[in-house]
């Protein structure tokens, strides 16, 4: 399940631990006032844009792991190497 807590383009709150209102970096814009990238605050929530008229989409198209997160490919190839018991 593509889950945006392990997605890379989630971007965590900073001031509390509620990781239910994160919000999706994936098409982050750049300012045109500072050339620096968009802040935060004009970043759509996570569970907004995971809905079926949105650019992710319950299917979660947008989806890429964080570099904490193995991929369901890496996974069963980790899995496929490991000597059975």
């Amino acid at each position: 399940m593509k889950l945006c807590i392990n997605c890379k383009h989630a971007v965590f709150p900073t001031d509390h631990n509620n990781r239910e209102v994160s919000k999706c970096g994936a098409n982050r814009p750049i300012s045109l006032v500072t050339g620096l990238l968009a802040p935060v605050d004009n970043l759509p929530w996570c569970n907004i844009n995971r809905l079926p008229n949105q650019p992710c989409k319950p299917s979660g198209e947008l989806w890429e792991a964080a570099a904490h997160v193995m991929t369901p490919e890496e996974e069963e190839e980790l899995m496929q190497g490991m000597p059975h018991v």
